[in-house]
């Protein structure tokens, strides 16, 4: 299906006066800024604008501009439904089942696999984060910008490259970012806030992994288990980028983080270094899904099973072993 154009999108939301903005589940960087970012535009235009997450709603994100508001607002009655950041209504759990309800809805995404089931869509799967189209729509269609946006925006930026390590990289990758700071974004203190403000349980818990590495050819792999998370009475939100530690190997290619949240629950975040090696498609064949360098899933089994039977799927999918 056809994209719209993003001055099309940005006549919808100058057209109506209030807007439901959702993001997925297990909210990331990226999907925290550009529910916010956009929204604050939105509210600039005196829009009525509330926030939807899937809960639990990740504390590492506090700092950024009406996350307090986040689920707070009721859904009913709102003119336009939009959702940022993820491929299929799916990703919102529960809140799938609102989405359709709307008699407007919107869809802006940067995932190649996302199957454009909004009323308008635009995606766009070279883009660095779902916050550069953010700047992009705001920058084609005259929405307001200021810094509490910027550093919305710019902390979707920062946390989908990896701080610009991963190979999503590219030139408008770093045009965007020097643009948002032009408009008041604050690299050092959303750096701060992000990567140098670690809970007890999180360095505990990347003690653990970090210790239990496993090679095998070119994949480097670790796990925590469900003991591990309660003996720290930890929670998900702890093992937030343990798998990058994991990808720093050297001679790795494939990096795998394998979490168990629940008894036959085991989340899973994949990592490659090189351009031409697509975890996502390894994320796929589980129902999850990302990009070709950082991706996720859930396996619904014994933590056991799901490190073999994950291991046995990237040395198949990427190696054709």
């Amino acid at each position: 299906m056809r994209n719209q154009s993003l001055i099309e999108i940005g006549n919808v939301l100058k057209k109506y006066e209030s807007f439901a903005i959702f993001s997925h589940a297990n909210a990331d960087g990226d999907a925290f800024g550009s529910i916010l970012g956009l929204g604050m535009s939105l509210k600039h235009l005196d829009k009525k604008v509330s926030y939807f997450l899937p809960e639990p709603v990740p504390k590492a994100f506090a700092f950024l501009r009406d996350y307090d508001l986040i689920n707070k607002a009721h859904i009913n009655g709102t003119d336009v439904g939009i959702l940022l950041d993820a491929s299929d209504i799916d990703r919102i759990n529960e809140f799938g089942k609102h989405f359709n309800t709307f008699p407007v809805t919107i869809n802006i995404d940067h995932h190649i696999t996302n199957n454009h089931f909004a009323t308008y869509n635009y995606v766009d799967e070279n883009a660095a984060s779902t916050t550069s189209i953010i700047l992009e729509l705001i920058e084609k269609t005259n929405l307001p910008i200021d810094k509490d946006i910027s550093n919305a925006l710019y902390t979707g930026l920062i946390t989908d490259t990896g701080s610009f390590h991963y190979a999503n990289v590219n030139e408008n990758a770093f045009l965007t970012a020097a643009k948002l700071v032009k408009y008041g974004a604050e690299p050092a203190y959303i750096a701060r806030e992000i990567f140098e403000e670690d809970t007890p349980a999180h360095l505990k818990l990347a003690g653990i992994a970090l210790e239990r590495i496993t090679i095998k050819g070119k994949i480097v792999f670790s796990y925590i288990s469900l003991k591990d998370m309660n003996e720290l009475n930890a929670t998900e939100e702890d093992t937030e980028g343990i798998v990058d530690l994991i990808r720093k190997y050297k001679g790795a290619e494939v990096a795998i983080l394998f979490k168990e949240v629940k008894e036959d629950e085991v989340r899973v975040s994949l990592r490659s270094k090189e351009k031409n090696i697509s975890v996502k498609e390894v994320a796929v064949m589980f129902g999850g899904g990302g990009h070709n360098a950082a991706a996720g899933c859930t396996v619904h089994t014994s933590l056991y099973e799901a490190i073999k039977s994950v291991i046995a799927a990237v040395q198949e999918k990427v190696y054709g072993i």
